[in-house]
């Protein structure tokens, strides 16, 4: 029996619009009516986790900033936060993005607001959402001293090219800091051992539940620890083939509200069970 489903945002219940559209918004509300507890899981930082819950006008539990922060919803204490302070290594990524033009990097301590460094044309980067949680936060002109603090997740935004280049100093030179792209346009960076496989685990075990009653829906390569953790993975048809690989259905897309469709099929699961 599948007691709860771990919803990825972007490329999964957004659309390619980043928009919900009315059926998954009624599928997820149905859902949480029924008893299939539905969840929140983003690499977007706590504000964005909070956008897609006004936009559904609910207060679910949510997973965000890759991993590293668990919630029960819009109030309540934080279930589970893990910080990274390794200030040499992240050093070394703010050398790079002082090196390289158009090269972003947001940071979200654990505590207090965002920061942001970068010039002004990452706005032509970034997604529409990213860019407006990022004139949110602080303008960082000082990272080396803005971003010396516990960090819950930073975000590097560049082309794909720029972050391929990215990805071999953070797998040389920065051995404590966990790297997983979270899109064509972002790096996420973690504490080691930090992702949304590791939350769902957490966040499973303070509502006493095993991974063979959660099922988990994603597009991206950050999705693949959570789809590996859950009892019932689920790629989107848009997703990335290594979903694909491991997922045991593959879901329409997300602009054929692909969320909606697992959702009908695992009430129907369900009820194939109780019978």
């Amino acid at each position: 029996m599948i007691k709860l489903i771990a919803i990825d945002l972007d490329g999964t219940m957004y659309n390619s619009a980043r928009q919900v559209s009315p059926r998954v918004r009624e599928a997820v509300a149905n859902a949480a009516a029924s008893g299939l507890q539905p969840v929140i899981v983003t690499g977007r930082g706590r504000r964005g986790a909070e956008i897609a819950l006004e936009t559904l006008d609910m207060d679910l539990p949510y997973i965000c900033s890759a991993g590293a922060l668990v919630r029960p919803g819009l109030t309540g204490e934080t279930i589970h936060a893990w910080s990274f302070h390794v200030h040499d290594e992240l050093l070394r990524v703010i050398d790079f993005s002082r090196q390289n033009e158009d090269v972003g990097l947001i940071a979200e301590p654990l505590n207090g607001n965002p920061y942001w460094f970068g010039p002004d044309s990452m706005n032509e980067i970034m997604d529409p959402l990213t860019v407006k949680e990022a004139h949110k936060s602080i303008r960082s002109y000082e990272p080396e001293i803005d971003f010396d603090r516990p960090l819950l997740k930073t975000t590097i935004s560049a082309e794909l090219s720029v972050l391929a280049r990215a990805e071999k100093i953070l797998r040389a030179e920065c051995p404590s800091i966990h790297q997983v792209y979270s899109g064509i346009q972002y790096i996420d960076l973690t504490a080691d051992g930090v992702n949304k496989g590791s939350a769902l685990s957490a966040l499973c075990e303070y509502f006493s539940l095993q991974a063979n009653e959660v099922a988990a829906i994603g597009d991206q390569e950050i999705d693949y620890q959570m789809l590996r953790f859950a009892g019932l993975p689920v790629a989107m048809q848009n997703g990335v083939p290594a979903l694909h690989k491991i997922a045991k259905w593959v879901a329409p897309s997300n602009d054929e509200d692909g969320v909606a469709w697992t959702i009908d099929e695992i009430f129907k699961l369900n009820a194939l069970e109780r019978d």
